[in-house]
């Protein structure tokens, strides 16, 4: 990801594809994500089925449609590098399911009985998964429920996080806490609680990143930014930890300003809301990406180090100039942006989906975009447009908290 520095870079939308085609099936996407080696895209579309698409320097390429679920599909996810064929899925009709790419046909199946389910994560011999307050656990190797947390949170549990490199697990929720428990000693409720971080409103979304995954980054229900040394709170003889590094409580009006200042202006008189963050390992850079109503995005690189150092005074903007845009695809809300890895981010920057029920491949590569076939791109493939039955199904579309 190129540093602020060196100036905004204006990405070059590739390829693009409609998941909406089917008239008796209107529908838009959730989320979009990439195989762990780069060759395939996963999408979960808002009428709880999952759009599969073979993905290279020459576009997307429709391959298949899974109907996954029978209720809103909460999250999806490629947990294991080593398996890039493997697809996990999470839904509301209480069932986390696995499905194997090369067959398209169901692997793994965990269900929570009379309880939806809003966020799940995997380990090797482990799936949790949050509802409304509870964690549930199954163990992978016999798809058997082990146990649950009952109470854990006083809302619904919207994210569920194991930590790779150690035995904790991170969950969060629209209570506005963030607990974190030791598993190392079995699937004990109160003798694993090590520590709770009080955001202090719903947490929507949350991220590890560090080398080791030591600090943490938080979208809120309100469209603020937090970061915090999430593992140094669980550490009795760590400094730190108790509270947030950063809130960015005001990071939309940080980006428009910090967009204001680049040539990006004009596409960022205003920001509408915050899609996550990205971590650019290659630079130790995190960075937020945060979008308008109209569909453009940006990646802004978040002052971090200058802000611990003591660099920025107080109310100073965290954000700098936006080192990458993405515009000219998506005429809506961009619900999800994930980045390439490895060598495919040699051509390949990300991969970007939204509320116009439409996913959109980038390139910072010029070469990458010679090579993908404009005239017959996956769009025309995937059938016309229907972006105005979108709005006749929007009980899910993201809108302004205010």
């Amino acid at each position: 990801m190129a540093a602020a520095a060196a100036g905004t870079k204006f990405a070059h939308c590739c390829s693009r594809a409609r998941v909406d085609y089917n008239t008796a099936n209107p529908c838009y996407v959730f989320k979009a994500i990439i195989s762990p080696d780069s060759s395939a895209v996963a999408a979960s579309l808002s009428n709880n089925a999952i759009k599969l698409y073979s993905c290279g320097v020459s576009g997307l390429s429709h391959v298949a449609d899974i109907a996954a679920h029978s209720a809103t599909i909460s999250d999806v996810q490629f947990p294991f590098d080593s398996l890039p064929n493997a697809l996990y899925s999470c839904s509301r009709d209480g069932h986390i399911k696995a499905w194997d790419l090369r067959s398209r046909q169901l692997a793994e199946s965990y269900q929570a009985h009379h309880q939806e389910l809003y966020a799940f994560s995997v380990s090797d011999n482990l799936v949790a998964a949050g509802g409304q307050g509870d964690v549930h656990f199954w163990d992978r190797r016999t798809q058997q429920r082990l146990a649950s947390f009952d109470d854990m949170h006083m809302d619904d549990v919207t994210q569920v996080l194991f930590h790779a490199a150690s035995s904790k697990l991170i969950t969060a929720s629209q209570d506005g806490l963030v607990a974190v428990h030791e598993l190392s000693g079995g699937l004990n409720q109160d003798d694993g609680f090590i520590a709770a971080l009080n955001v202090g409103t719903s947490v929507e979304q949350l991220g590890l990143y560090g080398s080791g995954g030591q600090h943490m980054w938080c979208r809120t229900g309100t469209e603020t930014l937090q970061l915090w040394d999430w593992l140094a709170a669980t550490q009795e003889d760590a400094a730190g930890g108790d509270t947030a590094v950063a809130d960015l409580a005001e990071a939309r009006q940080m980006a428009a300003a910090a967009a204001g200042a680049s040539s990006a202006a004009a596409l960022f008189g205003e920001v509408d809301y915050l899609v996550g963050c990205h971590w650019d390992s290659s630079s130790g850079q995190l960075l937020l990406v945060a979008g308008t109503n109209g569909g453009a995005a940006a990646f802004f690189p978040i002052a971090e180090q200058q802000h611990r150092a003591g660099q920025i005074p107080p109310g100073g903007n965290l954000l700098q100039q936006p080192a990458v845009v993405l515009n000219g695809c998506h005429r809506d809300v961009v619900r999800s942006v994930d980045c390439f890895a490895g060598t495919a981010a040699q051509r390949l920057l990300c991969v970007s989906a939204g509320e116009d029920a439409q996913l959109a491949l980038w390139t910072l590569d010029q070469a990458a975009v010679a090579a993908a076939a404009a005239p017959s791109s996956s769009e025309d493939s995937a059938g016309p447009s229907r972006r105005q039955q979108q709005h006749a199904h929007n009980g899910n579309l993201r809108r302004s908290p205010y």
